[in-house]
């Protein structure tokens, strides 16, 4: 006697449908946490090392060698970290400082008293600094990013 059951040539590609999305899924996943961790940008405007920036990435550089400047000064964002990191400058000093990273900085007081706004890459941002102090600063989107500038 033969069997009469009869089988269900949906069930083999539905199967294998739900494995093939699995894979998929996977294999993005891996994708992404390999991308993350070795700094890939994932477009809109994020560049190398981003992701790591991102997670608490950036340099503090507030005690580095003091670089000493005129009456003018210029101040580099680049791979998350200012440079010169400890500037002195004297008072009616202008710095500028420029952004040649693909994400956006800023340059803003610790303690409020001044700040470049946003920076997109080669967006420039002056400050002339009046008064004497010891300025701690940091960057708003980079909290790690920290410097100095002394005016005197």
């Amino acid at each position: 006697m033969r069997s009469t059951t009869a089988s269900n040539p949906v069930q083999p590609l539905a199967i294998a449908a739900i494995v093939a999305v699995a894979a998929v899924a996977v294999a993005s996943i891996v994708m992404m946490t390999v991308a993350m961790w070795s700094g890939w940008g994932f477009g809109m405007g994020m560049g190398p090392g981003h992701m790591r920036a991102m997670h608490g990435g950036g340099a503090d550089t507030s005690n580095a060698p003091v670089a000493t400047a005129g009456a003018t000064a210029s101040v580099e964002i680049r791979n998350f970290t200012f440079t010169p990191g400890n500037l002195h400058v004297p008072v009616g000093a202008k710095v500028t400082w420029t952004n040649y990273d693909d994400p956006p900085h800023t340059a803003t007081a610790q303690d409020g008293s001044w700040d470049t706004g946003i920076l997109n890459k080669g967006q420039s941002g002056t400050i002339t600094f009046d008064k004497p102090g010891d300025y701690t600063y940091y960057c708003k989107v980079h909290p790690n990013m920290v410097a100095r500038i002394t005016v005197s």
